[in-house]
């Protein structure tokens, strides 16, 4: 059954002939008897009574005519909302994989009800990965290390400590600071593509002769907390707010802290990036 048989059907059915069908429809009556024919051999049975000054349907004509609109109009419609799907700009954002999920799917979530025809593709990386995919235009925003200060490609959203993390229910916990000389071969969890401890990491360290006894590796924020909640470890790691199970201290003469912003390339700022952008540096950022 193709769609051309139902057009052809539903042309006769409202002008009650073939050949006014065939004039509507702009082609020969030849071959929109042969389309109807064809249909009726493939349903199996007959949908036009021929007989009389005009073209009436069958009982099983009746049955079909409904279903054959609803057929043309769910066609319609998915060609209209997929013709619709393809113009919608598309937002390409990158971001650290060391930020949290939540936080993005947050900012998300609230542009998109105030922009509902963007659509966002969305990736995460290490800090030399989001700034190659940007460089390169494989996406068109990168949620990364910026300057305190807003910059012409670029703007501050947020800031962060990084601090000592452990589970509430470690003994730690109860300290009111903490010495990094104390981390000398205690179960560490290392954040593998931490921007800012991953490269301070062996001179910071090393100047103190300690080594911390990485006993878990990971490279996705999420993880890092659960296993840091888990008792699993304890990890130094940016300030984030509301996080169940989990108690920061301030380290002892390491000050260690990250700006985290919007960057863009300026030789391309269409108008949905502009807009991201715009709302982002809006968005109530509780971070901490």
């Amino acid at each position: 059954m193709e769609l051309y048989q139902l057009q052809y059907f539903l042309a006769i059915a409202d002008t009650k002939g073939f050949t006014k069908a065939a004039d509507r429809l702009f082609v020969s009556q030849p071959s929109l008897s042969a389309g109807i024919k064809k249909l009726e051999k493939e349903l199996g049975v007959l949908l036009f009574d021929r007989g009389g000054r005009q073209v009436t349907l069958t009982p099983a004509g009746q049955f079909f005519h409904e279903r054959a609109r609803k057929i043309l109009t769910e066609h319609e419609s998915v060609i209209r909302d997929l013709q619709a799907f393809q113009g919608l700009p598309l937002l390409r954002l990158g971001a650290l994989c060391t930020l949290r999920i939540a936080t993005l799917a947050a900012l998300i979530r609230d542009f998109r009800s105030r922009f509902p025809y963007v659509s966002i593709e969305l990736r995460n990386g290490s800090l030399e990965e989001v700034q190659a995919w940007l460089q390169q235009g494989d996406i068109d925003v990168a949620m990364t290390l910026v300057p305190p200060d807003d910059c012409s490609d670029s703007c501050c959203l947020f800031s962060q400590s990084l601090l000592l993390a452990v589970a509430d229910s470690h003994p730690i916990a109860q300290w009111s600071v903490f010495d990094l000389a104390e981390l000398d071969d205690v179960p560490f969890i290392e954040r593998i593509k931490c921007e800012i401890l991953r490269p301070r990491a062996p001179q910071m360290f090393g100047a103190l002769g300690i080594q911390p006894r990485a006993v878990y590796r990971a490279d996705n924020e999420e993880w890092v907390i659960s296993l840091v909640q888990s008792g699993m470890g304890i990890t130094i790691m940016p300030q984030w707010r509301d996080l169940t199970g989990v108690t920061y201290l301030p380290i002892i003469d390491t000050k260690l802290s990250r700006s985290v912003g919007l960057q863009w390339r300026t030789s391309q700022r269409a108008e949905h990036i502009v807009q991201f952008c715009d709302y982002a540096s809006e968005h109530d950022w509780q971070v901490r």
